[in-house]
């Protein structure tokens, strides 16, 4: 792949920072285009976007250092480096909805209905963040002799060089594509219609349930918590449990 699209003197353009703003970009431009067609203050989105954002960040990068600390333990600088690769999806979810929740909170906003309205929002992110793993070659799959195998063959990628692997990016990606439109179409419905919490923990739900499909495709490693079962799949059932269960029990406000 292409890990780095831009090299001119001291100027670089890695592939992982493109997609991560155009992640950012898209969820953000789709929250805020939705929140003006159900007749929300779309201004209240783009407010809370640095919190989001920040608070994702933060808690993905520090779930992944906490639980690969040995590889930082001796170079803490690299705690900084994200283009290289190393964010949790479920500590981003962590820490962006908390911060997102905090800065609604604070303001007297509805959280649920803003959780709801943010969730199709933030599975077009994912997919667009999940494609810049690909480019990078982070997060990549085990070896397989399936015809879709992909072959990383750029020095500067993360993955395996010249090894078929399960493109497991790609994977996530496609789940979260399928996310996106289920959940927009479903917030046409009654039951789901954004405001009660129910299409953020079905969100979460299902993100978890795709992430523990596609860890099984993962080649790089993340720790063993239980025989097969690894750190990152219970903390993804974790995250969404627990996150889940508190915006469906909270009270509206």
């Amino acid at each position: 792949m292409h890990p780095l699209l831009l090299h001119w003197k001291f100027l670089s353009l890695h592939t992982y920072g493109l997609f991560a703003a155009l992640a950012v970009l898209a969820g953000h431009g789709f929250t805020v285009a939705w929140a003006r067609g159900q007749g929300r203050d779309a201004a209240a989105v783009s407010d809370s976007l640095p919190a989001l954002v920040v608070g994702g960040l933060l808690g993905a990068r520090a779930l992944y250092v906490l639980v690969h600390w040995g590889e930082f333990a001796g170079a803490p600088v690299d705690v900084l480096k994200i283009w290289q690769g190393g964010l949790m999806w479920h500590g981003g979810v962590i820490g962006g909805v908390t911060a997102a929740a905090l800065h609604f909170h604070r303001r007297g906003m509805p959280v649920r209905a803003w959780a709801d309205l943010f969730s199709p929002g933030l599975a077009l992110g994912q997919a667009l963040g999940r494609v810049g793993c690909f480019f990078a070659g982070c997060c990549y799959g085990r070896t397989c002799d399936l015809p879709w195998a992909v072959r990383f063959t750029d020095s500067a990628a993360l993955a395996p060089l010249g090894i078929p692997l399960h493109p497991s990016q790609l994977y996530d990606a496609g789940w979260n594509v399928l996310l996106f439109f289920g959940l927009w179409r479903l917030a046409r419905r009654p039951f789901w219609n954004p405001g009660r919490g129910r299409l953020a923990a079905l969100y979460l739900a299902l993100a978890a349930v795709g992430r523990w499909a596609v860890e099984a495709t993962r080649g790089d490693d993340r720790g063993s918590l239980w025989g097969p079962i690894t750190a990152t799949q219970a903390l993804a059932v974790f995250a969404a449990v627990t996150v889940g269960v508190w915006l469906l029990k909270r009270p509206a406000s």
